[in-house]
Parts: C-alpha cells; sequence; structure tokens
C-alpha cells in the first residue's frame, strides 16, 4: 500500500477531516492532501511524528510506511549490539537534522567503499 493510501485511511478510520488533521499537525491541509494522493513523497520524520501523535498511531509505524525504516532495518542491527527496542527509542528522537546527518553519514560511507577503502 502506498504511503498516501495509508495516511489517508489512518485519517478517515478517526473520522478527521484535512483541514482537523492539517491544524493538529501544524502542516497545511493542501500539503497533506497532495501527499494523501501520492502526488508528494512521504514527509519528513518531523512531520510523520506529529502525525503520529495527531493520528494515535505509533511513529515507527509511519516511518515504515514512509519507507525510513524497514522491518529488515531492525533485524539487521540485532548482531551489531542494537536491541531493538534500543533502536526504536533512538530512532523515535531523531530530528530532521539528525536525519541529514545519518543519511551524509551513510552516503559518505557507502562512495568510501566504491572507492575501495575498508568498510572500518
Amino acid at each position: 500500500m502506498r504511503f498516501g493510501q495509508f495516511l489517508r485511511g489512518q485519517r478517515q478510520a478517526r473520522h478527521l477531516s484535512l483541514m482537523q488533521l492539517a491544524d493538529l499537525t501544524q502542516t497545511s491541509s493542501s500539503y497533506l492532501s497532495r501527499i494523501e494522493r501520492d502526488l508528494r513523497k512521504p514527509p519528513s520524520p518531523a512531520i510523520l511524528r506529529r502525525l503520529a501523535e495527531a493520528l494515535g498511531i505509533s511513529y515507527e509505524q509511519l516511518m515504515e510506511h514512509a519507507g525510513y525504516l524497514t522491518t529488515r532495518l531492525h533485524e539487521d542491527a540485532m548482531p551489531y549490539g542494537i536491541k531493538p527496542d534500543d533502536w526504536k527509542e533512538a530512532v523515535a528522537t531523531l530530528s530532521d537534522d539528525d536525519w541529514a546527518d545519518v543519511w551524509a553519514l551513510i552516503q559518505n560511507k557507502v562512495a568510501r567503499r566504491k572507492q575501495g577503502h575498508s568498510s572500518r
């Protein structure tokens, strides 16, 4: 299911209009409408956090539907000594700037590996 369809279903299940959800999340109804119609990519983690609170669903669930997290990502963290609850707690506290930093680090690691540098 596409993110927009999921978001619309969650909003409608709670009998919220686009205007009401926009007010609760400090966004615009036109922005949310474009997301629901899959005319825009899923919102940033910070907006997803506000949506999760307004809709009464878990932030992690929205992050997964938006494509920021996958079940595999949680499972892959285990061999590195990261407990699932620790992972969830850490991810839930990341700001937009933190996510930008994480993404920059990943891109740097990938670029270095392509240049033949070790992964250490």
